[in-house]
């Protein structure tokens, strides 16, 4: 019996007993002290049961919750490994979260960068990211320690988890004074698939700052990929010219870079990069003039305006970061 309805026949039966005092002190000569009594007694009977029952409630519902994250986690870690889910409690949860087996999915997962505040901050926030995830009757959301994992059924073939909810759920979180680093996967065409979408998601955390952020790999270009995954050699390979350019156009405003980016974006046309930037063409070509100038590169072709490219996203912290 759900608690609301059981408060409900408790309340029924207090008033049947008050109007059975009540009428028993009016038919009844000296009763009056008798009933105060009375209804002394059903006040506190009420007040006991009640208690009683609001107890023996919360403890059913904890249990339950418990038995629920027990049930999400082993589906979890059976989806991660590539199992089915047996008939029971843990294929009810999938399936009430959408994830059949020839689902589109993608993931999302989450560690906290700072300490945590309260032992429930970590579930309000994996509420959250749920919520900013998409649809929360089509997801599963799973605490495992500091870690947030969530499995989002997509509706259709090219759909992908909103990275732009996401940060905005970020930065709530980050104002409230909880900091996480978020990496969400690219879109996979079955829950088959569901471990190495995991598995991206958990090697994006790698490509953020301490002080975290989100990452969502759907929003990246190949490039943007590679250059968040390049190590100290790469970075090394990177001409000094190149380097020194991007640090120094980083230290001041950065509008030369900008500049070679929306060049890039605009197919090299100069007209349409000055239009973007707001600019006269003729400031746009003294700026990539400057460019060529600082660095070297003829920005007329392509293995050099690739090179000076990645340079930016090693250096400058172009467009590949996500917050």
């Amino acid at each position: 019996m759900p608690l609301v309805d059981f408060m409900h026949a408790l309340r029924i039966a207090h008033r049947v007993m008050w109007e059975a005092i009540a009428d028993w002190a009016v038919h009844t000569t000296g009763g009056r002290d008798v009933a105060l009594e009375a209804c002394g007694l059903v006040m506190e009977l009420i007040n006991r049961g009640s208690t009683v029952a609001a107890r023996a409630y919360l403890d059913e519902e904890q249990f339950l919750a418990v038995e629920g994250d027990r049930v999400r986690r082993d589906l979890l870690e059976d989806l991660i490994a590539g199992r089915e889910p047996a008939p029971g409690p843990r294929l009810t949860a999938a399936t009430k979260a959408g994830l059949h087996p020839d689902t589109p999915c993608a993931v999302v997962v989450a560690v906290p960068v700072g300490p945590v505040g309260d032992p429930y901050s970590l579930r309000s926030a994996a509420s959250l990211l749920g919520q900013a995830a998409g649809d929360p009757a089509r997801a599963l959301t799973v605490l495992r320690q500091d870690e947030t994992v969530i499995v989002r059924a997509l509706r259709d073939r090219v759909g992908s988890v909103s990275g732009e909810s996401v940060r905005t759920a970020w930065r709530t979180l980050a104002d409230q004074g909880t900091r996480l680093a978020v990496g969400i996967s690219t879109r996979y065409d079955t829950v088959a698939d569901l471990g190495k979408a995991y598995h991206e998601a958990v090697s994006a955390l790698g490509t953020l700052p301490p002080d975290g952020g989100v990452v969502c790999l759907s929003d990246l270009s190949v490039l943007d990929y590679l250059t968040l995954r390049a190590d100290e050699t790469a970075a090394r390979m990177v001409p000094a010219a190149l380097r020194t350019f991007v640090a120094e156009d980083s230290r001041t405003d950065g509008t030369l870079i900008r500049t070679v980016e929306e060049y890039a974006a605009n197919d090299l046309n100069v007209k349409a990069a000055a239009q973007r930037l707001g600019v006269h063409i003729n400031t746009a070509h003294h700026r990539l003039a400057r460019v060529e100038e600082r660095t070297g590169c003829d920005l007329r072709r392509l293995a050099d305006l690739q090179e000076l490219l990645i340079a930016i996203r090693l250096f400058g912290g172009g467009s590949g970061t996500a917050v």
